[in-house]
């Protein structure tokens, strides 16, 4: 692999339209048979939503031939993320709108419901072409990812539009609880009534996504302008689940967040925010996070007592100081901890993939999401992103890299 620029794993055409790619997401399938480490991996696809633009995904994958409505393509990798190849690709099967926005993976490590151990979900937006509904469909794949089927859906909300007195939902997560049941969390902007402009969310269904429970709140802010959303989960080793996600708005200005759990279900005080991803130097992730566990510099890698339960680390779009200006190494910069309880104590650590973030590229669509996935034995962390390439439109690059804590 390439240093710090990494590699591409899919560049759209010139003619794709919008941000070209973006909102990577990447996922290990423990339980497939492949020799190698096997890796899935997938985007929101612009190209797919064109049916006069060329899609290059479609030309190497034979059953990705669009059909007139955006579409999520799954990209394999049997070498851990060094290489990466098309595979295939999730439909919208039940709408006929296309599955459009945040694509998001997820092996069931064992057996849930229906499926057995190895089943792949996949879940994202379903958005028709005029963008009047919104709605998070769930797909399971039980080949490892090269067929899809429709399961259910979690949500369904308003126009896909982000702002204030509309009402879509946005952004799904998958994680099991403390019971080993699969658990969906969002972003919700259904609650305006109740003073919410948006909010993070869960439903828990204790058969395997076929149906849900009623929605619990995770993350609010009562004052009807400030958004929290993009949550993502890991699980730290004594149990624990670590939440993080953004809180867009006046108040915040896209400061990055993270909350902990016993169960994955009960996150305490939904107006507790908990504590942000930021420097002693007041440096702070903002926007479009992403968080994972990782053992590095744990008891098997180095003498240090404190590191005997790795690290969490995390990433964002941009790092900014106290100012809310570019920080320098944003960009090139990812924030880890050892402090598993108050999360209060984040150090610099260099990101295995380095990019022009949004203040230098001019486009906001750079580095978002920016998912994170420490290699099976925790030398190395693999991390992909979409990085800018001309007018606003970007193409999703991949690198990998050990951690270097302090």
């Amino acid at each position: 692999m390439t240093g710090r620029d990494g590699n591409v794993l899919y560049e759209p055409p010139a003619e794709a339209p919008g941000a070209g790619a973006m909102y990577p997401r990447v996922e290990r399938l423990l339980h497939d048979d492949t020799d190698g480490e096997t890796l899935l991996a997938t985007f929101e696809h612009y190209a797919s939503a064109d049916p006069d633009c060329p899609d290059p995904f479609a030309e190497e994958v034979d059953d990705a031939v669009p059909e007139d409505q955006p579409y999520f393509p799954i990209y394999r990798s049997t070498d851990g993320g060094e290489t990466w190849e098309p595979f295939s690709a999730v439909r919208d099967t039940e709408n006929g709108w296309g599955l459009r926005y945040q694509p998001v993976l997820f092996e069931l490590p064992e057996s849930v419901g229906p499926w057995e151990a190895g089943t792949v979900l996949a879940a994202g937006n379903s958005i028709p072409d005029d963008r009047s509904q919104t709605k998070i469909d769930v797909y399971a794949s039980e080949d490892g990812g090269r067929s899809w089927s429709y399961v259910s859906t979690v949500a369904e909300g308003g126009r896909a539009v982000p702002q204030a007195g509309e009402t879509p939902v946005w952004e799904p997560e998958f994680a099991l609880d403390a019971d080993r049941e699969l658990v969906c969390y969002f972003a919700d902007e259904r609650h305006s009534d109740e003073g919410y402009n948006q909010l993070v969310g869960h439903r828990r269904s204790v058969d395997g996504g076929q149906t849900w429970e009623a929605e619990v709140f995770d993350a609010v802010v009562p004052n009807g302008e400030d958004r929290p959303g993009m949550p993502v989960v890991t699980r730290l080793p004594d149990g624990r689940y670590v939440l993080t996600f953004e809180v867009v708005g006046p108040g915040e200005e896209g400061g990055v967040f993270v909350k902990t759990s016993p169960d994955g279900r009960d996150w305490g005080d939904p107006e507790d925010l908990g504590s942000p991803v930021e420097t002693d130097e007041g440096e702070q992730l903002t926007n479009g996070p992403y968080v994972t566990w990782t053992p590095a510099g744990g008891s098997d890698g180095a003498a240090d007592p404190d590191r005997a339960d790795g690290a969490v680390v995390a990433s964002a779009k941009t790092l900014r100081t106290d100012a809310n200006e570019q920080a320098s190494g944003s960009g090139e910069t990812l924030l880890a901890t050892t402090d598993f309880e108050d999360f209060d104590d984040w150090d610099r650590v260099s990101a295995p993939l380095a990019f022009e973030d949004e203040f230098d590229a001019g486009h906001g669509t750079v580095g978002w999401t920016t998912p994170l996935l420490p290699s099976a034995d925790g030398e190395k962390l693999l991390q992909l992103t979409s990085t800018h390439v001309a007018d606003g439109r970007c193409e999703i690059r991949y690198a990998s890299a050990p951690l270097d804590l302090p």
